[in-house]
């Protein structure tokens, strides 16, 4: 069962079971951000007929011994990845685990380092230099001062965003920051159709008066790549690591792991210095 709703009118809706037939390879066959086909049974509730073809997703894989795709939100231009600015959620290889999921989603990632107000700013800026020099966005705010407010706000304008990360680095409070009136709005919505529920396990899709729309997702503690059963990990991977990729093509191998093999350009970088060893570990990680 899904909440649907647009400015105007708001519907509870199953699937139609004919939809469900074959659909176990992921643990949610509706995601947020999806556009489907509904026939209205009553004033609030309808049956999902259609799902319409998604032109970008972000995902994981779920938890548990039995992993499969989970689906966190469809049809967004951006994944904006939030991590408070102070430890320990200020985290690199959680940071490259969700561009590298963005990435393979078709989803443009945007970097956004929450809570500067109470870190030294400098330091920050300069772990992140990396990200910015190989061409990410990156942008510094503070839901409390205010601080890259406007630049949050160009990229969510007439776009479709997804706000993504773990629990307490301040996404909901960015959300109202940039729109204080959704908090009251998406309480009201709750409280129609979830009566009882816990406001922070489900993902919302919300409108913005300035344009655009968000997704408020809830806060992930893990977050492991999902890998597609035809697909190859190391290419898959690759895109969101523009640094080693560019490199490995004057690897002495065409299949060249960046392990063991001699000639391999990308371990050389690493021993100059010129790729972040750190980065490079996590790269060998993501891709086994």
């Amino acid at each position: 069962m899904v909440a649907l709703s647009n400015r105007s009118m708001h519907y509870v809706a199953v699937v139609r079971g004919k939809l469900k037939k074959g659909k176990a390879t992921t643990t949610n066959l509706i995601a947020v951000g999806d556009d489907v086909w509904i026939t209205p049974t009553s004033p609030t509730q309808a049956i999902i007929e259609r799902i319409e073809e998604r032109h970008s997703k972000l995902s994981r894989r779920s938890p548990g011994r039995t992993p499969r795709e989970q689906i966190i939100a469809v049809n967004v231009d951006y994944g904006i990845i939030v991590m408070a600015a102070h430890a320990p959620d200020f985290n690199k290889n959680r940071l490259d685990r969700y561009i590298a999921a963005c990435s393979m989603g078709n989803v443009r990632p945007i970097i956004c380092i929450n809570k500067i107000d109470l870190v030294d700013e400098g330091y920050v800026r300069a772990e992140m230099a990396l990200y910015e020099r190989i061409g990410y966005s990156v942008i510094y705010t503070s839901a409390k001062t205010g601080q890259g407010l406007p630049e949050l706000c160009a990229v969510l304008k007439e776009s479709v965003s997804a706000l993504v990360g773990s629990s307490g680095v301040g996404k909901s409070s960015l959300i109202n920051a940039v729109q204080p009136d959704l908090g009251l709005k998406t309480n009201a919505l709750r409280e129609n159709f979830w009566k009882g529920q816990h406001t922070t396990t489900t993902a919302e899709l919300l409108t913005l008066d300035m344009g655009g729309m968000v997704v408020d997702t809830p806060g992930m503690r893990e977050f492991a790549l999902w890998h597609h059963e035809d697909g190859n990990a190391r290419e898959d991977v690759a895109a969101s690591f523009p640094d080693i990729e560019e490199a490995q093509s004057r690897c002495k191998f065409r299949n060249c792991s960046h392990t063991h093999e001699p000639g391999c350009e990308v371990k050389r970088l690493v021993e100059e210095g010129a790729i972040e060893h750190a980065r490079y570990k996590n790269y060998v990680k993501l891709t086994r």
